[in-house]
């Protein structure tokens, strides 16, 4: 691994099955895997130190089907489309950083310089967490290298909550304001719960748009896959953010914080399978995921089920039978 930005292994398991390499390894449009394995501090729950490596072990299990097959093709019993994991999909991941067991002022601007180096060469950063609070970072290194982008937050909340010597922050505050602008650059799904005046006053400044969890729940997936359409046309590029937390919490009880009345996995997932987002993808972080709360697995499975998804043609491509 490359040490100059400190990453440790991923003791054995790599996403995809991506080969681990060093920085100076990535190849132009190449799919770049890091994590960030930063728990949660108090007054939420801990846990998320693990949640890059059980991201990576989900991954693997929800793509036996497709390594088990000599062709890497399966066939879905419910639509008899086949579809096969793409043999010339590119992707490398760096391992996790270390000495980043609780994010800092510090830890933001390493993730945020690792973002910078992978779009330098070429890359498409994806980071798995840990603490939801990593996305500052890798927004600011997106900032400073990619064009300006869309953000897409699928989330039960507008804020990344305080972590040690960091507070609170606006989701709507990641990005700059531009009042010049029509076009929506901040997109919110799966809000659920109360949310403070300031936070919403800041998502009209930026023209943004949010879609409730009671939305969703009311009027069916439709209508977050209508807001991402119009989305993606204002936007040519787009961070993709997935917080764990916005699935309900007796559907996936890993995550640092509760979520009654959030979506369910099958939500998600279906929202991203169906948005075909990734050719326009800057970035993408899938946060908040704590498996020693989650016995039962679904939290870190539904997270990488929902990267699959919404990853898309990047890893997969429909076949003739």
């Amino acid at each position: 691994m490359n040490r100059h930005i400190d990453e440790a292994t991923t003791t054995g398991v790599t996403f995809a099955s991506f080969p681990e390499r060093a920085l100076e390894q990535i190849s132009n449009e190449s799919i770049v895997v890091f994590g960030v394995p930063a728990n949660s501090t108090l007054p939420r729950q801990a846990g998320c130190a693990n949640g890059p490596r059980a991201i990576r072990q989900s991954t693997m299990s929800a793509l036996s089907c497709y390594f088990n097959s000599p062709s890497k093709t399966v066939v879905s019993l419910e639509t008899g489309k086949a579809t096969s994991f793409r043999s010339d999909a590119v992707g490398i991941d760096l391992g996790d950083l270390s000495d980043c067991n609780e994010l800092s002022t510090e830890a933001l601007q390493r993730i945020a310089h690792l973002t910078n180096a992978v779009v330098d060469e070429g890359g498409l950063p994806v980071l798995l967490g840990g603490d939801g609070r990593a996305l500052q970072g890798l927004i600011e290194g997106l900032k400073s290298s990619v064009a300006p982008f869309g953000l897409l937050v699928i989330s039960n909340r507008l804020d990344l909550p305080s972590v040690s010597d960091l507070p609170g922050v606006a989701v709507s505050a990641l990005l700059p304001a531009d009042s010049s602008s029509e076009n929506c650059s901040l997109l919110v799904l799966g809000v659920n719960g109360v949310q403070p005046y300031s936070n919403m006053k800041s998502m009209h400044h930026l023209h943004g748009k949010v879609v409730s969890a009671d939305e969703i729940h009311e009027q069916g997936t439709q209508v977050a896959l209508d807001a991402i359409q119009q989305f993606a046309i204002q936007n040519d590029r787009i961070v993709c953010v997935i917080d764990a937390e916005v699935l309900d919490t007796g559907h996936a009880a890993g995550t640092p914080g509760l979520n009654v009345g959030g979506l369910t996995p099958l939500q998600l997932i279906e929202i991203l399978s169906e948005s075909n987002l990734s050719p326009q993808l800057s970035g993408i972080c899938v946060s908040n995921v704590a498996p020693s709360l989650d016995a039962r697995g679904h939290s870190q499975y539904a997270a990488a089920e929902a990267l699959l998804a919404v990853l898309g043609e990047r890893l997969f491509k429909e076949v003739p039978l």
